[in-house]
Order: structure tokens, then C-alpha cells, then sequence
């Protein structure tokens, strides 16, 4: 808060305005009841309002607070009848001076309190209780509790939005990826007659190659339900110029040469080649394993399931690599970037081994099938969805620079409703009505000698 307070308000503590005491040591979360039922009162323990009791030790308006843990400091408003368990300090405030939401923008704020302690960490209450705190008249507050609310509620109506349009853009991704290892993306280009052996796509490689005819006895043009070889959950038929084969025949893996580095010798060892992992680059370090084109696949990791960041992405050059992620190389007929599209595309959970730590191993990375068309439609499939995802690029940018400033604005407007820039002063508004107002400092002198 700024120095010079408003008009009308006054500098003072939570022990002028408030009463503590802690919750009951008789109330121990794990004996209470999980769930409401008929003659349950709300009981709050360290981590909520999560339990219920058969009796209630408070009625009225307080806030209770987390006492210790790593998230100590946590706040939950409490009205009617509640009981508070160990754990917890139960705030009171006088409501003749603050009103209890006004005074809830001040204390859910975990580093609003004093703390002691490393390994458990505990609030420090007399100590909290000290510090100052802006207080504006009982009108004023109640307005700025008023608009804060309506504040934070679009703020949070804008964060759905921008949330539904980020999943709309991933969907975009993912169907584009579908089309273009189903062969949807090209179908003008084979009806043209560009897509098939010997059609000459412009800059395609030379057409017809072993890996993309079908073995013997293998089926032509269909992709059987569980055989996982389409990006998208429908296993639609493939063109008949298409094959499916195993990852492992498309693609030499050289995950033998990767070294792990730990954190503290990368420290030591920093450089200008890039240290990849399972998502990407981690750091950089003095050396390389690796020099050339390659593709990386994510080893492990809860992103081989959620999918928040790619899965396969490019590296080239010279570089490091751990051992989360695999290395490999196409063969001659494949192209890197079709093999990268088929695999940010496709579901990885019936490949993906582990619940705690999803792992996708070298031998089931091998094993998935892929959709290969010819060389010269992979080249072409790849420069589509390329533009395609150029197109959609500046729009998720914008979208995630949007959420980045949304998940901003709730501290921006707390910090501009305690500093008396929100809304008009009770002074400013007597003024303009030609009547008369109590400033804080007047009403806690009153309410101190009435006490």
C-alpha cells in the first residue's frame, strides 16, 4: 500500500480490529466425519472446510486459518455455525469496525503472514496480528468488497474463455495431425493423380521405395481397429498407395549413445550445445553427442498422456541427450517431419506403460504402427500442416500473452482495492451528497472507548 493513505481512512493492526484464538484440540480431522448429513455442522480443518461434525463450538461470522504445513497461512471464510479442528486459528473480526470480506482481501494471502519454522513450516499469529493494514470507513469497505467480486467474476468469465480457446486450438492441432497421417490432408493431390508412385509432386523424393509398399500378405488401404496406426480414434481406411509399418522399420534409434549428465556437473560444464530431455531443451553444456538431423521422442514423463507440449520434436545440429528421450533417425524413404506429425498426433495410452511415471520403451516405440505414404506425399503432407500450423500460431500466442496477464489481474485489483484506488472514498462521495461521514480513525476511536 502507498504511504499516504486516502481520505477517511486509517492505519492500524489486526489486534485493533480483530480477536484470535486457536481451533479446538479436541476436534481431530481424522475422527470427524467426511461428508454432510442430517445434523452435521461444517467443520474446518487445516486444509478446508472438509469435515463435519455432530456438534458446533462457534456460531457467527470468523475466518479460519490454515495454522501449519507448507500451505499454512491459507484462509476460509466461516458464517453460522462451524467448528474449527487442531491445525487452525480461528479470526475474529469486529464487525462493528471491519467487515469480514473486507478483511478477507487482506489475510487469504498466504504470505500475508508471519511463519516460522523450515521443515514445517507454522504462522506466527501475534506476530501477524502487529502489522498494519489500511482501513477505510465501514461503507467504503463494503463497496470495495463489492467490486472487487465483480472484478475477479470477469476475470474468471475471461480465463474460461481463453481456456475454451486454447483447447479449441489443441483440437485444431490434433485434427490437422489426423488428416494428415490418415491421408485426408492429400486426397486432392492422389485425385490429381500428384499422390501416387511416379505422380511427381514438386521437390518430392524419388517415387516408390520398399518401406512404403506393403509386405506380403499384409492388407492394402485399411487400418484394422487396434492396430493404432491413424492419429485419430475413427482408424479410417488409408489410401491404397499407403502402407502401415512398424515404427522400428522406419527409423534407426541410437538411444545406446545417450549419456545423462546430472544437474550439478551441467552446472559445472556449461556451454553453447544444447542438454535435451523429454520435452525439449533443459540447459546447455560444454560437449555433444550428437551431430546431424534427428528426432526426439519423449521416454517418459506425464506428458505422454496429458500431451501439454509435444512429444516428438526436431533436433539438429549438435547436441546432448539424456536418457528420457529416444533418439533416431529416419531411413532413406522417410521423412522426419511426417514421422514428428504422426507421433504429436497419436494417443499414446495403449502404448504408454506405467500410471505413477508413464513410459514409452524403446521396444513399444518400435512396435507402433505407422500410416506411410509415398515419400514425395510425406514431404507434402508435412509442408501442408506446416502452414496450416503457422496460420494458427500468432493466434495461440496471443491467447496464451492473454492468459499470462488474466492470471495477473486478480493481484492488480487487490492491490489497487487496498490502496483506495478501486472505487470513490466515503469522503469524496459525503462531498458530492452534502452530508456528513466517520472516518476510520473516528470510528475506532469510538468503538475502542465504548469497549
Amino acid at each position: 500500500m502507498s504511504e499516504e493513505l486516502p481520505e477517511g481512512w486509517a492505519r492500524t493492526t489486526l489486534a485493533r480490529v480483530c480477536s484470535h484464538r486457536s481451533g479446538s484440540s479436541k476436534r481431530i480431522k481424522g475422527k470427524l466425519h467426511a461428508g454432510a448429513g442430517p445434523g452435521r455442522y461444517q467443520g474446518f480443518s487445516a486444509s478446508g472446510p472438509d469435515v463435519w461434525c455432530d456438534t458446533w463450538d462457534h456460531e457467527g461470522q470468523a475466518i479460519v486459518v490454515s495454522a501449519v504445513g507448507a500451505r499454512c497461512g491459507r484462509a476460509f471464510k466461516a458464517r453460522g455455525r462451524w467448528s474449527a479442528t487442531t491445525n487452525t486459528y480461528v479470526v475474529w473480526p469486529r464487525l462493528e469496525v471491519i467487515d469480514l470480506d473486507y478483511l478477507f482481501l487482506h489475510v487469504d494471502n498466504e504470505g500475508f503472514w508471519a511463519k516460522g519454522g523450515s521443515a514445517q513450516p507454522f504462522v506466527k499469529v501475534r506476530e501477524t496480528f502487529e502489522r498494519p493494514i489500511a482501513l477505510p470507513p465501514l461503507a467504503e469497505q463494503r463497496r470495495i468488497v463489492a467490486k472487487v467480486e465483480a472484478l475477479l467474476a470477469e476475470v474468471n468469465a475471461s480465463k474460461a474463455r481463453l481456456a475454451r480457446a486454447s483447447l479449441l486450438l489443441r483440437r485444431l492441432r490434433r485434427a490437422v495431425l489426423a488428416a494428415a497421417c490418415s491421408g485426408r490432408l492429400t486426397d486432392d493431390l492422389r485425385a490429381s493423380g500428384g499422390g501416387a508412385p511416379g505422380g511427381g509432386v514438386p521437390g518430392g523424393g524419388a517415387p516408390g521405395d520398399e518401406l512404403t509398399q506393403a509386405p506380403p500378405g499384409s492388407p492394402r488401404g485399411a487400418v484394422h481397429e487396434g492396430d493404432g496406426a491413424a492419429c485419430d480414434d475413427a482408424a479410417p481406411r488409408l489410401p491404397a498407395s499407403w502402407a502401415v509399418r512398424p515404427f522400428g522399420a522406419l527409423a534407426e534409434n541410437h538411444d545406446g549413445r545417450r549419456v545423462p549428465v546430472r544437474a550439478a556437473d551441467r552446472e559445472r560444464r556449461r556451454g553453447p550445445y544444447p542438454y535435451y530431455g523429454a520435452s525439449g531443451i533443459i540447459d546447455t553444456i560444454d560437449g555433444y553427442l550428437f551431430d546431424g538431423d534427428y528426432l526426439l521422442v519423449a521416454e517418459d514423463g506425464a506428458n505422454l498422456l496429458s500431451r501439454s507440449t509435444a512429444v516428438a520434436f526436431p533436433a539438429s545440429g549438435r547436441f546432448w541427450v539424456n536418457n528420457h528421450a529416444h533418439v533416431v533417425q529416419p531411413k532413406a524413404g522417410v521423412v522426419l517431419g511426417y514421422l514428428e506429425a504422426f507421433l504429436n498426433g497419436l494417443d499414446l495410452q495403449h502404448h504408454v506403460t506405467g500410471s505413477a511415471q508413464p513410459k514409452l520403451t524403446q521396444a513399444a516405440l518400435n512396435s507402433i504402427p505407422v500410416p506411410l505414404p509415398p515419400p514425395e506425399e510425406q514431404a507434402e503432407i508435412v509442408r501442408r500442416a506446416q502452414a496450416l500450423f503457422a496460420l494458427a500460431g500468432p493466434i495461440e500466442e496471443r491467447v496464451a500473452a492473454a492468459a499470462a496477464r488474466a492470471e495477473k489481474l486478480p493481484q492488480v485489483i487487490l492491490a489497487r482495492a487496498l490502496s483506495g484506488q478501486l472505487v470513490p472514498t466515503e469522503a469524496e462521495l459525503a462531498r458530492a451528497e452534502g452530508r456528513d461521514y466517520e472516518p476510520a480513525e473516528a470510528l475506532l476511536r469510538r468503538v475502542s472507548t465504548r469497549s
